[in-house]
């Protein structure tokens, strides 16, 4: 057992973890990733001591979602752009759209927390003029977040050091940078046109998946979001898999993105339709 796990740890996708370059792109995104872990850290006492609620949830319940979720994404960042040799890695476009990612992470996560300290809400709040502006700048932000993801994928298509070798994480990357930074914007681009995640009679809307928060009783466009954006995680993971256990690689990972971009679509067109999906 301590040999197998020793020869999983050595796997050359494994030890990534523990030796990924050090030049300052990939700090950037591994310390921006530890960052927002901590941010976490932070905020649970007032989560557990803080009984507000803001829309039935605790007022907390969204800096803490979003952090989590930051922290994911930028660490998905760094491990995946370790396939970029170090040259293109640090050159002028990915260190731009990095710096204008992990301002805007700072940006969205310390306004969300005042928000929440306020008892008011950060999304779909046009009620001042101040946080109608804040609103406009947290749209730009979160369309700079998956710009670098974007980014990142059409690179990894052009210049990958994993393309011959390892082919699952070479289209698992591309394939989930790209397909989930597009269907991101599009279902936050929905939800923003309509100034809600929600689409139907929302009255008395206290029915929701425990967690997550998601309705059970209309439609929910945050479902098709969170698949979205998740797809950046899934489909290199699939893909480092298939590598790992030589499994057919290419096949595998093109399958697993039809049928997962698939359900994002159908949750999404699930959501407009006003119908709930549990």
């Amino acid at each position: 057992m301590l040999k197998s796990m020793t020869s999983f740890i050595s796997n050359q996708y494994a030890a990534v973890l523990f030796t990924m370059d050090q030049d300052h792109i990939t700090r950037l995104m591994w310390m921006s990733s530890l960052f927002m872990m901590a941010f976490v850290v932070m905020l649970m006492p007032a989560y557990y001591f803080d009984t507000r609620l803001l829309e039935g949830s605790s007022v907390w319940a969204k800096p803490i979602k979003f952090s989590l979720s930051f922290a994911m994404h930028f660490f998905t960042l760094a491990l995946l752009a370790q396939q970029l040799e170090i040259k293109l890695r640090t050159g002028f476009l990915l260190k731009l759209f990095s710096y204008l990612a992990v301002g805007s992470m700072l940006f969205e996560i310390i306004y969300m927390s005042i928000q929440s300290g306020r008892g008011r809400r950060s999304h779909y709040n046009l009620e001042t003029t101040y946080e109608m502006l804040m609103y406009i700048l947290m749209g730009v932000g979160g369309t700079l977040l998956v710009t670098i993801s974007f980014i990142l994928g059409v690179m990894i298509w052009k210049h990958s050091k994993s393309k011959g070798s390892n082919q699952g994480l070479f289209f698992g990357s591309v394939i989930g940078l790209v397909s989930g930074s597009v269907l991101t914007l599009v279902a936050a681009g929905y939800m923003s046109s309509t100034m809600s995640h929600l689409v139907g009679d929302t009255v008395n809307n206290v029915n929701s998946v425990p967690l997550m928060g998601w309705s059970r009783s209309v439609g929910d466009m945050r479902i098709s979001h969170f698949l979205s954006t998740h797809l950046m995680q899934i489909l290199p993971l699939i893909g480092w898999l298939c590598d790992h256990y030589r499994l057919p690689a290419k096949r595998v990972v093109l399958i697993s993105s039809f049928i997962l971009i698939s359900i994002s679509l159908w949750t999404l067109i699930t959501a407009l339709l006003g119908k709930p999906l549990y």
